[in-house]
């Protein structure tokens, strides 16, 4: 037997009491001697065997209700050889203590974090002086995978603080598991101190291993409401100076109350440009619309801002965007040019066109291009068709203009290759364009600025357009019988425009009327490849610079916060023509950053801290424990430090709450038996 509480043994000398209060309560019986017995009452007659016997049944009684008094108080126990959680021999430990942004709340003796630390000190000092400790944390430091003793563990405890890294929590116990047995002949145990919030709670990768025993030990935050700036996207991709930019914000109140008057402030180039007030109410998101203008070009930086305290670390969304730059666009023509395509983008600000013989094609010049325009081509030759395949990989757009004696077997061969639905025959005879694909964001926009009357394209003949189901297909504009007048295949980001008709005036009037221009405008615009607003801070990210300006001359690039106060060099990979930035946990700090070298800026980025935190949803040990059961995780338990100490659980077995409640029964018989003896005296 072993006692959890050994000290309140001494209390046992208390026995001493009722024996000696027996001694000195004895008495010896005398001999009276009377005159004449005749005028003694009648009474009972107590013999001196039956009071001897009343009183050390008494005696007994009282010294056994101190006995299992104490015993109550030092809580015995039968050891579990399961459960033992300091086993002899040399035991490795490793003890995970989360310190992501959710440990900022309040818990019942102060902030979580400093909770957890301290959860971390009782944990260790259960354990003897020749065991080993390993610290994890959040952040996965390097410093953090290597064995140490007591004092060496408590030093690097107290040096944590919260950290913006977030992690499932597979990865952390998986990669303690790896530690662990890496410790051969040693007793293995993992401790993983946590608020429990479950956006980090993947069962089902949970990793399993019977010789690691792993005790989760939860803490509980006072406050779990949090409001959020959770995620932002804008309402057109192409920025423009002097353009109305719409910028949707999606804020989030995770919370049990409304939030009302919330005040969202927009601010670009660390000027405030725009604000807004929105009521969210509980549990329940809002978008908010925020309206700006592009003042000048270049590389503008952005933030959107509220104000909810105590959680902050989700309160700030950076983002960056940057004015389009002239586009260039390429048209590979069979004789001559299309008039209206080269008129519509020539001595233009924002879209350039050069024009290119089929014969005399440089297919070096790719590079510099996003939108091909293969106008009236005689044939699809396999060189071309190899090199607009690679085009496409680029994220490259195309846009398909048929000849009327164009080469069929040729188109169809090419067509077919590229994953584009094909010509499949001439149809001479005239046709008139009745739907619009409206929705589609081509049209964004443009039939709001257009009269409800517009007049539709009319042609005297087309090619019937393949309706094969192995290829993707949105019609852009259909003729009344249905077929195709205009669709767009989509690969990845790259998509392909194919008109079921040449554009010469002699055969469509479409070049003519007011949707001529916003369909060939628009197709080249869209064709960007804009660079992603934002991105999440990350194990690693990574950012796509191929179309940056001037990348091809970005050999050593440099990530520059926007302020000057901090800088890092990360990783150049260019692999297929694409030229990317990898950045390896080199920063942990979510802000607005320029992409430069030698100090000339090539482009802009912004990082977020992971939005994983924000949830302030939490798992009760209960809960827990149930879905370590649903999962078969049976190395698994929980410490429920809301009920008792660490120190009690290491002493706690299966057996300890049986041995308390027969001990009280045991005390309150004795009490029984000596009160009864009492009032029967």
């Amino acid at each position: 037997m072993h006692f959890i509480n050994p000290y309140y043994l001494f209390g046992l000398f208390a026995i001493a009491i009722p024996i000696i209060i027996h001694l000195f309560n004895f008495r010896r019986f005398k001999k009276v001697y009377f005159t004449n017995v005749k005028f003694l009452k009648e009474v009972e007659i107590s013999t001196k065997k039956q009071n001897k016997l009343r009183n050390r049944i008494i005696l007994l009684t009282r010294i056994l209700s101190i006995i299992f008094l104490v015993l109550l108080f030092a809580q015995p126990y039968f050891p579990n050889n399961e459960d033992k959680l300091v086993e002899k021999g040399q035991n490795a430990v490793v003890v995970i203590v989360d310190n992501s942004f959710s440990m900022q709340n309040q818990g019942k003796q102060g902030r979580l974090l400093d909770e957890a630390k301290q959860n971390a000190k009782e944990i260790v000092e259960q354990y003897n002086s020749n065991d080993v400790f390993l610290l994890q944390t959040m952040d996965m430091e390097g410093r953090h995978q290597q064995f140490v003793n007591k004092d060496k563990f408590v030093e690097l405890l107290n040096q944590v603080e919260i950290s913006p890294s977030s992690k499932f929590n597979s990865k952390l116990i998986k990669r303690g598991y790896d530690l662990l047995n890496t410790k051969h002949g040693f007793n293995k145990r993992l401790f993983f101190v946590s608020d429990l919030q479950s956006s980090g709670f993947d069962y089902p990768n949970f990793p399993k291993d019977s010789t690691i025993k792993t005790l989760l030990v939860p803490l509980k935050a006072n406050n779990i409401d949090n409001l959020f700036v959770d995620s932002l996207s804008f309402a057109d991709p192409i920025f423009q100076v002097g353009q109305n930019i719409v910028l949707n914000v999606r804020i989030v109140n995770k919370s049990e109350k409304k939030a009302e008057k919330v005040a969202v402030k927009l601010f670009l180039n660390n000027k405030q440009h725009s604000v807004s007030s929105v009521d969210i109410d509980k549990n329940q998101s809002q978008i908010v619309k925020l309206n700006f203008t592009l003042e000048e070009h270049g590389i503008q930086h952005g933030r959107v801002s509220i104000i909810d305290n105590p959680i902050i670390f989700d309160d700030d969304f950076f983002f960056t965007l940057q004015t389009s730059p002239k586009l260039e666009i390429l048209s590979i023509n069979s004789n001559n040019s299309n008039p209206y395509i080269s008129r519509l983008f020539s001595n233009n600000n924002e879209i350039g066109i050069n024009n290119m013989n089929e014969k005399n094609i440089d297919f070096n010049d790719f590079d510099k291009y996003s939108f091909i325009i293969l106008n009236e081509l005689s044939e699809f030759s396999t060189g071309l068709v190899s090199e607009i395949s690679r085009f496409r990989e680029q994220d490259g757009d195309i846009l398909i203009i048929p000849s009327s004696n164009l080469n069929l077997e040729s188109f169809q061969k090419g067509m077919q290759s590229l994953g584009i639905p094909y010509f499949s025959e001439l149809v001479s005879k005239p046709n008139k364009v009745s739907i619009i694909n409206h929705h589609n964001k081509l049209y964004k926009g443009v039939f709001s600025q257009m009269l409800d009357n517009i007049e539709m394209p009319n042609t005297k003949e087309y090619y019937k357009l393949s309706s094969s189901t192995q290829t993707s297909r949105e019609s852009l504009m259909k003729f009344q019988n249905q077929d195709d007048f205009l669709l767009v295949s989509q690969k990845n980001s790259s998509k392909a425009y194919v008109f079921a008709t040449n554009l010469n005036e002699e055969n469509t009037d479409f070049v003519k009327q007011s949707l001529f221009v916003p369909t060939i405008w628009n197709m080249a615009l869209f064709s960007q490849v804009v660079p992603l607003p934002y991105f999440f801070l990350e194990d690693e990210v990574q950012i796509d610079i191929s179309k940056l300006k001037d990348v091809n001359r970005l050999n050593v690039a440099e990530i520059v916060s926007s302020d000057k106060s901090f800088s890092f060099i990360p990783e150049l990979r260019k692999t297929n023509r694409i030229k990317s930035l990898l950045i390896h946990n080199q920063t942990n700090k979510a802000g607005n950053y320029n992409i430069e070298q030698e100090g000339e800026v090539f482009g802009g980025l912004s990082l977020n801290y992971s939005r994983m935190e924000s949830d302030l949803s939490f798992l009760t040990p209960n809960n827990v424990v149930s879905e370590l059961k649903k999962h078969s995780l049976e190395n698994y338990n929980v410490i429920d430090t809301q009920k008792q100490i660490i120190a009690s659980y290491f002493k706690k077995t299966e057996n300890e709450n049986r041995v308390s409640i027969f001990l009280l029964i045991l005390l309150l018989v004795c009490i029984s038996v000596e009160t009864y003896l009492l009032l029967k005296k």
